[in-house]
């Protein structure tokens, strides 16, 4: 029994015409919105693409590529480094047996190294869009190409850790900006000229109620973003609104937001049922503080900014400052 059911091929087929209906409708939902108030639609489908342009800069994209695969990288120059050792201690092979069979274990064991990195050349050598993505080729695209040329001919075989060093070398240079767990700044006309261009709007304000005649819509987009330290490098942008406002947000890319978004609503429409307990001078007694979760697809969305918090890692961060002084003064 190969583990082949035909239920399971026709609930695979179901599930994708089901998908293929939903794509079908949303189009249709799109077109027929667009036909009502195309400048409205036709602004929305603009910040959404040029959002998902900034999700992962192409540096976070090696950076991050390059974390990922480190273990396997380890992994295989640890392989390499075996066989190699293996080769060495044949004596029944000449001198130049043991190099070119060496040169073919290296070629074998570091092809998917090679394989994953030039994915990654050919995602970021395409023509840049930006200033940010033409910077970071006249940056990084030499010594890439120059990486990948020298992984798939080395030239000292018998020796992997020299081989990869320049993988090590890459991968630090991308490090450089990132190596503190502080944010930085980047400017929007960098990244993305055209959010930068964006200017007096109809979009509505996301995440803010609309009040009949008076929605609040995005005027601009402030040139300063700040990226956060942390894994999927969470962008703060900041938009300026119609009424003169400004509103912070953090754009998280790499996530599904959608859970967020619904346990937002839930603490909402906990708080209409706890209004009910009112003390005598109109004040809830209890009450969740909540914030907008703005989903903009399954792998992003915008948090509204939450200002006056202390993060739990940053309180967890200073009492294991404190127990490692109190644990340094006792050993003195």
């Amino acid at each position: 029994d190969d583990g082949y059911d035909e239920s399971d091929s026709e609930e695979s087929n179901g599930n994708g015409s089901a998908s293929s209906s939903l794509q079908s409708c949303f189009k249709t939902m799109v077109d027929t919105l667009t036909k009502q108030d195309p400048e409205t639609i036709g602004q929305v489908q603009t910040l959404v693409k040029e959002l998902r342009r900034i999700t992962l800069l192409w540096d976070e994209l090696w950076l991050g590529t390059l974390a990922q695969h480190q273990s396997e990288i380890l992994k295989r120059q640890q392989q390499l480094e075996f066989e190699i050792e293996k080769v060495n201690e044949n004596a029944n092979l000449s001198k130049e047996e043991k190099l070119s069979l060496k040169l073919e274990k290296h070629r074998i064991i570091v092809k998917p190294i090679i394989f994953f990195l030039e994915q990654l050349r050919d995602v970021t050598g395409v023509e840049p869009e930006t200033p940010h993505e033409k910077h970071f080729q006249e940056k990084y695209l030499t010594d890439i190409d120059e990486l990948i040329n020298k992984l798939a001919n080395p030239d000292n075989p018998i020796r992997p850790t020299d081989s990869l060093q320049p993988l090590k070398a890459l991968q630090k240079k991308f490090q450089q900006k990132f190596h503190k767990r502080s944010l930085y700044t980047l400017k929007m006309a960098d990244i993305s000229p055209v959010l930068h261009g964006m200017s007096n709007t109809v979009i509505a304000m996301p995440g803010v109620a609309t009040n009949g005649r008076n929605t609040v819509t995005i005027s601009c987009i402030a040139n300063v973003v700040s990226i956060l330290p942390t894994k999927t490098k969470p962008k703060k942008l900041v938009f300026l609104g119609s009424d003169g406002q400004k509103y912070t947000y953090l754009f998280k890319g790499l996530e599904d937001l959608h859970l967020d978004e619904r346990i937002m609503q839930f603490l909402s429409i906990a708080n209409t049922m706890m209004a009910q307990n009112a003390d005598p001078a109109g004040h809830n007694l209890y009450r969740a503080r909540h914030y907008s979760v703005i989903p903009l697809g399954p792998r992003s969305g915008l948090i509204s900014w939450v200002d006056g918090t202390t993060p739990m890692f940053a309180l967890y961060k200073r009492w294991q400052d404190r127990e490692v002084a109190k644990a340094t003064l006792k050993s003195s």
